[in-house]
């Protein structure tokens, strides 16, 4: 199986190695520098051969898309923001010296037709086997946007499960990695791929 795992806006491959781990297991993990812009993400993996796809944040929703444009046959988004106009007006309410506040003017510098096209929330056709899991204390992400995605595919009867990790932030602790771990390991298993 192969299977690639997407790290977040400012951050590498290494610091997203809590979510390649797990997935070793089931497949060939890669994990590209993807410090680019969400578009710009996505065309570089069209044409990849891709059975999984996971990511964090701004990775999250890169591989959300990803899996419904490219018919990935499951995906794991951590932390995800699902709709990037709300997460542009969450970010801007911070003030000037924050890196919400940073977060919001990289989003603003984006035209909004492009925010829309990029926020998985209006891209549901085909998305499932998708596993969610989010910090209740993330404060760069909404836990909102978890908690809809799931409301919404669960809705369309989607093989679908959300992890709500109690202390998380937008990022796990160490200690939070082997809960993870296993929360990754017990939905691949799953899997009838």
């Amino acid at each position: 199986m192969e299977i690639f795992v997407l790290h977040g806006k400012h951050s590498s491959p290494e610091k997203v190695s809590w979510l390649s781990k797990p997935l070793k297991k089931f497949g060939n993990v890669q994990v590209p520098f993807f410090d680019l812009e969400i578009k710009q993400g996505l065309e570089i993996l069209k044409g990849k051969e891709i059975d999984c796809i996971a990511g964090h944040s701004r990775g999250g929703t890169a591989a959300l898309l990803a899996a419904e444009i490219m018919n990935i046959k499951c995906v794991i988004a951590v932390s995800a923001p699902i709709d990037r106009i709300y997460q542009m007006n969450y970010l801007c309410k911070f003030g000037e010296d924050t890196i919400q506040h940073k977060l919001c003017l990289e989003l603003r510098a984006l035209p909004e037709e492009e925010l829309k096209e990029t926020s998985p929330i209006y891209m549901l056709d085909k998305l499932d086997n998708v596993l969610i899991i989010h910090g209740d204390s993330d404060e760069i992400v909404p836990l909102w946007h978890s908690k809809t995605l799931y409301e919404r595919l669960n809705g369309l009867g989607r093989n679908v499960r959300l992890e709500i990790i109690k202390g998380m932030k937008h990022t796990p602790m160490r200690s939070q990695y082997s809960y993870i771990e296993k929360i990754i390991t017990e939905f691949m298993s799953s899997l009838k791929l």
